[in-house]
């Protein structure tokens, strides 16, 4: 009697099923006496956990009006990197202990075709060391440039948490030490069909979906994990993603720059449009609060506006580097977190067949729904942001083939440790392929005494 009583309103949603063409709603609940116990027991407790006014509003979405982009003017509240104040500012701040990074992990690699959490996929240029070894590394010598260990929380997603974690085990933390290292998970949504209801993935299994990368600031805090740091003296969150190898998780010049602003709840690491058609979010001011407009709704005018000098008036494209306030990311999760709009997506989905199996559709069938960690910004006060060179933290893996694809990531990081290695030895560099060891990306006054007028050693990989 409880499954009738509680999810009533639920059952009547999942009763119709799918409506895709490929989809047939008898192979819903009436399937439910030929389940096992536990497979019952699965389903019901996803059935428990589903919060009706969120499915409520999710609903909603998929039939309401686009925002209005009306009242957008131009964003100017951001300065062009490179102050060494802010530099050695920003190395104190670290070595205090200040910082922490947060990256968000809880993707899969589908895109590049591989099966795996995309931290695994290979990436650099002459070791192949996977993103979670290569930010395990970076992390590793940003704390012996400061000589103390530094936090790094990672999240997943209930798809790769397992998968992840078992990784960092298997391979010893990369070096890093467990006390410096927390993982926690994102949590999903159910997946709507085209009329707004649930379906089955499985017999035993609702469709569900990643609930987006705002859920990390949240998650964040409900874990217990921001109590930890803010008793730890933590009072900046460089916030990044796994696949952007080109990301720095302790930018001093971006931590000197934000403490710089203590008014500011979250400053934007950000760089230059190369062009109209580029294809990234664009900070914008909307009724005196700075707003991220996705590169598909932006208005054709407000694309290709141009200033004096020829270049795009709109300047400051966002590439999901962020440094927020700690007070700013609890306040986030505790009071404007339900407030966050949900953006809804067109996907191929897997579903169940009539005869108790499982496909993933050809086509798209039904509707996915994220929260996105830039709409997080008009609840902040004082919004700025600091640019820079894109060659310098801007390289993203998306695409198994063309475009953010591993030959152009490898080309990135290849021309990021030339310029590393001219700048710390004072010398070019041979064009022939090599890969630096993270150290050199957070020099210690040792490595630089020792390297000044260096040539490139012969070896491929360049040890400190």
């Amino acid at each position: 009697m409880r499954i009738i009583k509680y999810t009533l309103y639920v059952i009547s949603v999942l009763a119709t099923g799918a409506q895709g063409a490929e989809m047939n709603p008898k192979t819903l609940l009436p399937k439910w006496d030929f389940l096992k116990p536990e497979q019952q027991e699965l389903l019901w407790s996803q059935l428990e956990e589903i919060d009706l006014q969120e499915l409520e509003r999710q609903r909603a979405v998929i039939l309401q009006q686009e925002t209005s982009l009306d009242a957008l003017s131009v964003f100017e509240q951001y300065q062009e990197n490179g102050n060494p104040e802010d530099l050695e500012n920003g190395k104190k701040i670290v070595q205090d202990g200040k910082v922490g990074c947060l990256i968000v992990a809880g993707g899969q690699g589908s895109r590049l075709s591989y099966t795996k959490p995309k931290g695994l996929y290979p990436v650099t240029v002459v070791q192949n060391k996977c993103l979670f070894q290569l930010f395990a590394e970076k992390i590793l010598a940003a704390g012996a440039q400061v000589r103390r260990p530094l936090y790094v929380a990672i999240m997943t997603s209930p798809e790769n948490h397992e998968e992840t974690t078992l990784c960092f085990r298997e391979n010893s933390y990369f070096g890093l030490s467990q006390d410096q290292l927390f993982f926690f998970s994102q949590t999903d949504l159910p997946l709507l069909d085209k009329k707004g209801n649930l379906f089955l993935e499985s017999e035993d299994r609702i469709s569900r979906g990643p609930d987006g990368n705002a859920s990390s600031l949240k998650q964040f805090v409900s874990s217990g994990i921001w109590d930890i740091w803010h008793k730890k003296g933590i009072s900046y969150l460089n916030y990044m993603h796994i696949d952007n190898p080109l990301a720095d998780p302790f930018d001093a010049e971006l931590s000197g720059f934000h403490s710089r602003n203590p008014s500011s709840d979250v400053i934007v690491k950000c760089i230059s449009r190369q062009n109209p058609q580029e294809k990234l979010g664009v900070l914008f001011e909307q009724k005196g609060k700075v707003v991220v407009v996705e590169y598909s709704e932006i208005s054709t005018d407000a694309r290709e506006e141009r200033k004096k000098d020829g270049s795009l008036k709109n300047n400051c494209a966002n590439i999901g580097l962020y440094s927020f306030r700690m007070d700013f990311i609890q306040e986030v999760a505790t009071a404007h977190y339900d407030k966050l709009p949900f953006h809804k997506a067109w996907k191929s989905v897997k579903y169940l067949l009539e005869d108790g199996t499982s496909r993933k559709s050809e086509q798209p069938i039904a509707w996915k729904f994220e929260k996105f960690i830039f709409d997080v910004l008009p609840f902040a006060l004082n919004v700025k942001a600091l640019l820079y060179p894109r060659e310098e933290c801007f390289a993203p893996l998306k695409n198994a083939e063309g475009d953010d694809s591993l030959f152009f990531v490898q080309a990135a990081l290849q021309k990021r440790d030339r310029a590393i290695f001219e700048k710390i030895s004072g010398t070019q560099p041979p064009k022939t392929r090599f890969e630096l060891n993270p150290a050199f990306y957070y020099p210690t006054p040792e490595l630089l005494k020792k390297w000044q007028g260096q040539s490139l050693p012969e070896t491929p990989y360049v040890l400190p």
